[in-house]
């Protein structure tokens, strides 16, 4: 085979490859808008208010949460689509485990972000005491774009150590905007 032949194999063999990685990027682009279209049009009903979270907050303030006094586990969600969503979670660590969260969609129940939430929230409980403690966590929510509310539970569970076996200790509702790429 002439030297020839080889670059012009070579040349139309790139082109092939070019070609389909920029079909598969145009599909995935298009699967992905998709996919963050769903959570677009989601109809709020009348009798369900939902706050929206806190954008920021001051250090002041957060240095305040520290402070709070709780009776029982509690999450606040501070944040946005494009920035992210921050978690603050109390909870009386009373076995060793993991905290985490866990967010759905409420109308259609889908869990949002679920490998994310769960890593980038959980804290692992290793001493134990008698009152509440504040833990924390933070994570983008990737389904749904920016400025396009929709309803979401956010969930606080407990891993323990010993059993394995998850629990859900609290939850709180949010209308939330997801991260636009």
């Amino acid at each position: 085979m002439t030297l020839t032949k080889k670059i012009f194999i070579g040349i139309v063999t790139i082109i092939i490859l070019f070609t389909g990685f920029v079909f598969w990027l145009y599909f995935e682009i298009v699967n992905e808008n998709q996919e963050d279209e769903k959570f677009n049009n989601i109809e709020i009903s009348e009798n369900l208010n939902f706050e929206k979270p806190i954008q920021f907050l001051t250090n002041r303030q957060i240095d305040s949460l520290t402070k709070i006094k709780v009776n029982d586990e509690k999450i606040v969600v501070i944040g946005d689509g494009y920035n992210g969503y921050d978690f603050y979670m109390w909870h009386k660590p009373t076995e060793k485990g993991k905290l985490y969260i866990k967010a759905f969609e409420l109308t259609k129940n889908i869990q949002l972000s679920e490998l994310e939430l769960n890593t980038r929230t959980e804290s692992e409980i290793s001493e134990l005491g008698e009152n509440y403690k504040l833990y924390t966590g933070n994570s983008l929510i990737y389904e749904g774009t920016l400025a396009h509310y929709y309803p979401v539970r956010f969930e606080l569970w407990f891993k323990p150590k010993n059993s394995g076996i998850e629990k859900k200790l609290t939850e709180k509702k949010y209308v939330i905007d997801g991260w636009d790429r």
